[in-house]
């Protein structure tokens, strides 16, 4: 079953990229000037040796379309395959970390009845005080020390998350709000692409866990949007500008995000919903798979959650996705860097230097995706295989292969 995303952002704005991927994508018709860019080489992680003793686990369960609502002990036991919580303390204060790109509801934001799920089992658990929130992209929110465009506050509202924030008794934070000074400046350990500082939200020094919580999507720009990507959300504007003009270090600069030692050394646990997923286009539009069963799973590594999350979106693009959308919406990638220049040209304005392109990745083999390929080659290899445990079984054990079969690479 697939529909289309149709919930219009009523903050958008007509300049924003958003609005020229809308119009571009109905009908896959491009001006002259949208050529696409150089493929990737294939298959560079074959030469990657395999790391003895690397494999990291994910927990998961199967949710029944529709049935999510009487399945809050498949998210308790999620969670506690995934970790045994040994690091919360009654008490401690946690960020959970919303995907929360566009105003859009859930694929192309995270899943509220996840997040409430998710909410109460930590708040059962004893945790402090729970802060949720973000900053949305700059397509809808740009705010400079002198200026404010749109708010993830009204965002929040419109998806429907901000309400199940509040219901819980949780506190709502929108990084933007925090006022353009209240950042702080820093960098990702180790070698990386990033050529200055970074500038992220000082939120993350008043809590001491952060939890992502992911969804399951198709990204125009870089084919999938996960836990990696959820990292750009830290990001002050100024920082999110050197970042869309990455070029071919576009990829690496997002997954690097998630090597500040300020987010790195306090992110616990990732909570993804795949119970739709957006396949098409994204982060924000496109085609949505609403399978029999829907996945949602949990892991304490961001490698082994970024294979599940791709591993399920390349299932629900090849299986649960038209082929009419896959043949227009699913080749709007190709002109990425089109749609790159003009996000920062109609965010930040033009500039003397021209916008680098980035490259296309079209997931094959999805240890190959640069982000995914970044993160490897910073741990010297590949992991030995990915321990995935189910709480429950699916239907039809096909899907369990295909997912094991593109999560072995």
């Amino acid at each position: 079953m697939n529909t289309e995303q149709q919930k219009s952002n009523p903050g958008l704005n007509r300049r924003s990229f958003l609005g020229v991927s809308v119009a571009i994508a109905s009908t896959v018709v491009l001006p002259s000037t949208a050529k696409p860019s150089t493929e990737t080489a294939a298959n560079p992680s074959a030469s990657l040796p395999i790391l003895p003793g690397y494999t990291p686990a994910v927990s998961s369960a199967w949710i029944p379309r529709g049935g999510h609502e009487q399945a809050l002990d498949l998210v308790r036991q999620t969670l506690d395959g995934a970790t045994d919580f040994a690091w919360l303390k009654t008490g401690d204060r946690i960020l959970v970390k919303l995907a929360l790109n566009s105003g859009n509801e859930f694929p192309a934001t995270t899943d509220p009845w996840l997040l409430k799920s998710l909410i109460t089992i930590l708040q059962e658990k004893g945790a402090g005080p729970i802060l949720v929130g973000d900053q949305s992209g700059v397509a809808d929110v740009h705010w400079t020390r002198d200026k404010k465009r749109g708010a993830s506050r009204d965002l929040c509202q419109s998806t429907g998350l901000l309400g199940v924030i509040q219901a819980c008794q949780a506190h709502p934070v929108f990084f933007e709000e925090e006022g353009y000074d209240a950042y702080i400046r820093t960098q990702p350990e180790g070698i990386h692409h990033w050529k200055s500082p970074l500038m992220i939200t000082s939120v993350v020094n008043r809590v001491d866990h952060i939890i992502f919580m992911p969804r399951v999507a198709s990204h125009v720009m870089g084919d999938i949007t996960s836990g990696f990507k959820l990292g750009v959300g830290f990001l002050r504007d100024d920082s999110r500008r050197e970042f869309h003009r990455g070029g071919r270090d576009f990829y690496a600069m997002y997954e690097e995000i998630n090597e500040i030692p300020e987010i790195k050394n306090k992110l616990r646990l990732s909570l993804t919903s795949g119970r739709k997923v957006l396949t098409t286009i994204g982060p924000d539009i496109g085609t949505v798979a609403e399978p029999e069963q829907g996945l949602i799973f949990a892991s304490g590594d961001l490698l082994a959650n970024e294979l599940l999350s791709y591993a399920w979106l390349k299932w629900n693009r090849e299986f649960n996705t038209s082929s009419l959308a896959r043949f227009t919406k699913g080749n709007v990638h190709r002109f990425r860097s089109f749609f790159n220049r003009k996000l920062v040209e109609n965010t930040w304005g033009p500039d003397d230097e021209k916008v680098a392109d980035l490259p296309i990745f079209s997931a094959g083999g999805i240890h190959d995706h640069p982000a995914i390929l970044n993160h490897m080659l910073r741990l010297g290899g590949k992991p030995a295989g990915i321990t995935w445990k189910s709480v429950n079984e699916i239907s039809d054990q096909a899907i369990s292969t295909y997912l094991k079969q593109q999560m072995k690479g």
